[in-house]
């Protein structure tokens, strides 16, 4: 096999040398770094070629097969070229437009896309929940940027909401005709859909019952936190659907699910709730890891020699 140093030193102009080894043994002699910009594979080579119907002829070298182009941009040799490739341009932007505007604090910033919707317009498989928060945090950094250039504009209009989206107000909550409030909470990685309705206690979490699906003492009391302050214990039934986290975010998450559908059964009890610290979403999330640390402020053991 070749080797990474070999094939960065043969990648001279559009194409590099042969890289099956069959052909580099039936070759012949070398070419020069004239001949391989001599090669363009330009449009209007291309069109050349096509107009003439016959293919070019090289020294040594019968056709262009075996040959590859030069990618466009060095993230080709990432693993995942897409998104390393926005974060690079994300940033050159940035650098490039901060002499010429001054960056303002007060600017408004646009609605930016869910992780789903801009995972389908960055065009990846995947993107991680960190990968999102990157490329929000360097979209408002952009949004600093006052007066706005031509090209951040360009950005904005492909990661951010349409206006009827983003002046949409959202719904009061209300209770339905089967008497169930629906709220959504969320910790950490866990997001969970719950359904409180008067009852006897009952609390069925992804169809399991809560004892048997919280081993932890500790996740159900934090579950059973709202009840518990405002002396409703044994007196609503919970269906929860959760996904995402541990138990602990997963129970947490419930429980502020729990929290705001007990304000929409009953407005008076959010002064308390408030105050007992159910209702305040926790924003709190696991630290990085940092490059060169065992984890996000644990260093490796010193070694003097």
């Amino acid at each position: 096999m070749i080797s990474s140093r070999t094939l960065a030193r043969t990648l001279v102009g559009t194409i590099s040398r042969p890289l099956q080894s069959s052909i580099r043994s039936t070759a012949g002699p070398a070419l020069s770094a004239t001949h391989f910009r001599s090669m363009s594979l330009g449009p209007q080579n291309t069109h050349n070629a096509s107009a003439d119907q016959q293919p070019q002829q090289f020294e040594g070298y019968e056709s262009l097969d075996g040959f590859q182009l030069r990618p466009a941009s060095p993230s080709y040799f990432t693993t995942n070229p897409v998104y390393n490739e926005l974060i690079v341009n994300l940033d050159y932007t940035y650098r490039q437009f901060r002499p010429v505007s001054k960056p303002s604090k007060q600017a408004v910033r646009p609605n930016w896309l869910g992780k789903e919707a801009l995972r389908t317009a960055v065009g990846v498989d995947a993107l991680k929940t960190s990968q999102y928060r990157l490329i929000v945090s360097k979209l408002n950094q952009l949004a600093t940027l006052t007066p706005r250039p031509a090209p951040v504009d360009v950005f904005f209009a492909r990661f951010s909401k349409p206006e009827e989206h983003s002046t949409q107000k959202a719904k009061p909550r209300v209770v339905d005709h089967l008497g169930r409030a629906l709220a959504t909470g969320r910790r950490k990685e866990a997001s969970a859909s719950v359904y409180v309705v008067e009852g006897d206690g009952k609390v069925l979490i992804n169809g399991e019952e809560g004892a048997q699906y919280f081993k932890k003492t500790q996740d159900l009391n934090s579950l059973l936190k709202p009840f518990e302050v405002t002396n409703l214990l044994g007196k609503y039934n919970v269906w929860a659907l959760v996904k995402g986290g541990g138990t602990t975010g997963q129970a947490e998450a419930i429980s502020l699910g729990i929290a705001k559908a007990l304000m929409t059964h009953s407005p008076e009890l959010k002064p308390t709730l408030r105050k007992a610290g159910c209702i305040t979403r926790d924003m709190r999330v696991v630290e990085r890891k940092k490059p060169g640390q065992y984890g996000a402020r644990e260093k490796f053991q010193w070694v003097k020699r």
